[in-house]
């Protein structure tokens, strides 16, 4: 027993070494280990907390925006949309991944077996799947140089053209149909040689393309010259290959990902009998992007759709139906240029929200896109909320950690009376209505318009060689509203069924073509649009804008929650985006005569009583009346009768320094402030220095002619027209609108008109005249005394000599309480438009509806107390 120890003890020495370096090792890791519990723990506690949270912020809900009675402009309402929780799916999608698996193996296998493998047969078999009939066969490539004119891919099945998509690095792709006949004439043009066939993501296979753009078959011997061992090995190779099938596992989880969310929708769809789909672009946005949050499969539910999805849909499915705020406008088109409407482009403030250092997601909030609500959009928008969530290694969410819930934001009143704004808009509309039933169609100037609009659309379209002139006697010649194909037919239109469909979509978009039916995508050619107009009515005590319409209008209900195509095509065929009450853009035609009088009055030139002869023509212009005569007028009656010779007369007195000057201090050369989105467009008062800059030629008499009467190059809005009215009524030189009701009235004192009593009298007068005896005498309502002055201006647009009517005026005379300024436009030459015939009767509507409403209450206000 001694020897066996003694025998021992030297080998358990050796073993100390190993020992001693295992204890160094272990008290390593055991010092690592504590350095990482203890003294790093904050900072693992961190990283895991990144990794295993999420935050998710939800934007508050818009305040309300209300009219000066406390009417409801803009609310908000509930918005039901079925979503799927995609962290549910996890189980399905795994089951379906497996499936098409198999699936790409078991047709792989199929495949191989076939000797010299086609094209067509790979497509006719492989079609026989209900998977890939449903998700479709794509081809792809490159083209052979960029794209341009001469070179762009063009595939054909036999003689049908089939679309292809081409990003700009020349890579294309295209969609082959199920249920084509003529798989086996497959062709392509300006292709690379080599194409890549994916059946519905499921595998890939290469094919060679021919001279002649025909896909080579698989396994097809290549006529090369080779001897006699070449040609034997090549033969043993191909017994005994196979053909190089691609199948991706990433591309199948995509696949299976979209299958399992598709048959989710299907049964929405079934519920609400909807036609909605989902792209793989859609899902794969979602899946890398916004993951913890679900899935929309359908928004915006009707009552009944809503009502069928909660009682159909069992509790623990993952598909749910939920409730956000979205904008709600119950007065659809009323002052819709004013209120504007609300975007994308949502940035979340998230400075009083905790977990900044987490990976941050957001529901999609809305922000002002143009009127009130851009300019209001930090009062209107609501405090931001947040709730943090707990996310498994995927990337699922399945634990709420931690909530704050989100604030409503703060309302706006406007000075706009909701009753005076929907009888304005209505005057309006049925002033137009009228102009445009005077029309005699069809009409050669609008034609004109139509042929440079197409030939405008068909400018850089790669898959035409037809004239504007054939495509519109398509329209023209057809007994019936024609389809995207049979106009391209009759037109000779080179391109595939979608190009000719979305050639004839832009072509509606710029107001060529009409739909006779909305629901159906045919077409015919579209008359000229409703003439557009627009009304502005001004409190003189407060300067709150009463009213300020503008027309073509549009309904802002169609551009929540979201703003469809279809929705931005019809607003953009009627020209309706343009804000015209407050857009700098029209030449302000004989109310501008007003401000030569002023002129001349103001720098002691005008005698008011003093008579100048009218013969119809002064120096080569003419006045209105032309060939007749006004003969001899003062001021009262030149202005009542808007005689344009006396103001030639004075005009050449006066000098066109004084009279630029004077439009300048009544501030012509600024848009009025208000409380609205700036305009790019600013106002236009002519000068020496701008004509010799805009047109390269010196000024002349003519030219001092024309800005008398309001004509030349002056370009102005409705609303600075309306405030013009203003100051002549209240006899100040300055005016500031506003958009605002304001809580308490304290008139703000502006500066005097300077202009001596005589000749501010023979104004009024004159302007009272004109609504009595004169060219404004459809504004007189019984019992109100009127100041006005009309106006039939010409200008050019759309290529075409066109006619601007105004009225501009102020009641009650003798105590002004509102400013008015009314426009039309003329769309085509032969529209009948005048500011006595077309723009006075609108004000008298507007006119009465206000002293309708508030005449008892002026009328208290000026007893004596």
């Amino acid at each position: 027993m001694t020897k066996i120890i003694e025998k021992h003890h030297p080998e358990g020495r050796r073993l100390l070494l190993f020992k001693m370096i295992y204890a160094v090792l272990f008290s390593i890791i055991c010092i690592f280990l504590i350095f990482r519990q203890v003294f790093q723990a904050d900072e693992y506690q961190i990283k895991e907390r990144k990794q295993g949270q999420r935050r998710i912020i939800n934007p508050g809900a818009r305040g309300d925006v209300l009219d000066r009675n406390g009417n409801l402009l803009i609310g908000n309402r509930a918005n039901f949309a079925a979503v799927l929780h995609v962290e549910q799916l996890k189980q399905e999608i795994w089951q379906r991944k497996v499936d098409l698996r198999r699936m790409a193996y078991e047709l792989r296998e199929l495949l191989n077996k076939k000797e010299n493998l086609s094209l067509g047969q790979l497509i006719i078999r492989c079609y026989e799947e209900e998977f890939i009939r449903h998700r479709r066969i794509r081809v792809f490539g490159e083209s052979l140089s960029a794209q341009s004119s001469f070179d762009r891919i063009k595939v054909f099945l036999g003689d049908q053209r089939i679309d292809v998509d081409i990003d700009s690095k020349g890579n294309w792709s295209c969609e082959i149909p199920p249920s084509s006949s003529q798989i086996e004439q497959f062709r392509v043009l300006n292709a690379e040689q080599r194409i890549r066939v994916n059946a519905a993501g499921l595998f890939s296979l290469d094919f060679d393309l021919g001279k002649n753009g025909l896909p080579r078959n698989l396994g097809e011997e290549k006529p090369t010259d080779q001897n006699l061992f070449s040609s034997l090995f090549s033969q043993i190779d191909k017994e005994s290959s196979t053909y190089e099938f691609s199948t991706s596992g990433f591309s199948l989880d995509w696949e299976a990902r979209l299958s399992v969310v598709e048959n989710y929708l299907h049964t929405v769809n079934q519920m609400t009998k909807r036609e909605k789909k989902i792209s793989m672009d859609e899902i794969r946005k979602h899946w890398n992007r916004r993951l913890v949050m679900p899935l929309e499969l359908a928004t915006d539910l009707f009552p009944s759709e809503y009502a069928a999805l909660v009682e159909n849909i069992p509790t623990d499915s993952p598909l749910q139906v939920q409730a956000k705020s979205v904008r709600h406008y119950p007065q659809k088109s009323l002052a819709a240029h004013v209120l504007g409407y609300v975007g994308s482009g949502y940035q979340a403030k998230d400075s009083n929200l905790s977990g900044s250092d987490l990976a941050t997601f957001e529901v999609k909030g809305r922000t002002g896109k143009a009127g009130v609500e851009k300019k209001f959009d930090e009062t209107l928008r609501g405090e931001d909320g947040g709730d943090i969530w707990r996310v498994n290694p995927m990337g699922y969410r399945f634990e709420r950690m931690e909530r704050k819930a989100s604030q409503k934001g703060k309302s706006v009143q406007l000075s706009l009376d909701q009753d005076l704004q929907n009888i304005a808009e209505k005057s309006l509309y049925k002033m137009v209505q009228k102009v445009a039933s005077n029309r005699v169609l069809p009409d050669e100037d609008w034609q004109r318009t139509i042929e440079r609009r197409t030939k405008k659309a068909l400018q850089g379209n790669l898959e035409t060689e037809v004239r504007a002139e054939l495509l519109i006697s398509a329209f023209v010649d057809a007994p019936f509203p024609l389809s995207g194909k049979q106009a391209s037919t009759v037109a000779g239109f080179k391109g595939t069924q979608n190009d000719a469909n979305r050639l004839l979509r832009r072509l509606y978009a710029e107001g060529v073509l009409s739909r006779p039916d909305e629901e159906k995508e045919e077409f015919i050619l579209a008359p000229p649009m409703l003439p557009p107009a627009a009304a502005v009515l001004l409190d003189l005590e407060t300067q709150e804008v009463l009213v300020l319409a503008s027309m073509p209008t549009y309904n802002l209900q169609n551009l929540t929650p979201f703003i469809s195509q279809s929705a931005y095509d019809k607003i953009q065929r009627k020209e309706a985006w343009l804000p015209r009450a407050y857009h700098p853009g029209y030449a302000p035609a004989s109310p501008f005569k007003l401000v030569t009088a002023l002129a001349g009055a103001r720098n002691h030139i005008l005698d008011p009583e003093e008579k100048l002869n009218c013969e119809g023509i002064y120096r080569g212009m003419e006045c209105h009346v032309f060939p007749g005569k006004h003969g001899k007028l003062n001021l009262k009656e030149a202005i009542s009768q808007s005689c344009n010779v006396y103001f030639f007369r004075c005009a050449e007195k006066i000098g066109h320094e004084k009279l630029i000057d004077e439009a300048k201090n009544l501030g012509f050369s600024e848009n009025p402030s208000l409380e609205l989105p700036t305009l790019r467009d600013s106002p236009i008062v002519p000068d020496p220095l701008w004509k010799k800059k805009t047109l390269g030629v010196k000024w002349t008499l003519e030219d001092t002619f024309n800005i008398s009467i309001g004509q030349g190059g002056l370009r102005q809005s409705p609303l600075q027209m309306a405030c013009f009215a203003a100051k002549i009524g209240k006899k100040v030189s300055r005016f500031e609108p506003s958009i605002i009701k304001k809580n308490s009235i304290n008139p703000k004192a502006l500066p005097d008109l300077e202009v001596n009593a005589t000749s501010y009298g023979a104004i009024i007068e004159g302007m009272h005249l004109a609504t009595i005896r004169g060219t404004a005498r459809r504004c007189q309502i019984d019992g109100i005394s009127i100041a006005g002055k009309t106006g039939t201006g010409q200008w050019r647009n759309r290529n075409m000599e066109l006619n601007l009517a105004w009225f501009i005026g102020f009641a009650p005379v003798e105590k002004p309480s509102v400013a008015i300024a009314v426009l039309v436009e003329g769309v085509i030459p032969q529209d009948q438009i005048q500011g006595g015939l077309t723009a006075t009767p609108v004000a008298r509507d507007i006119l009465a509806a206000y002293f309708s409403k508030y005449g008892k209450k002026l009328a208290s206000s000026d007893k004596p107390l």
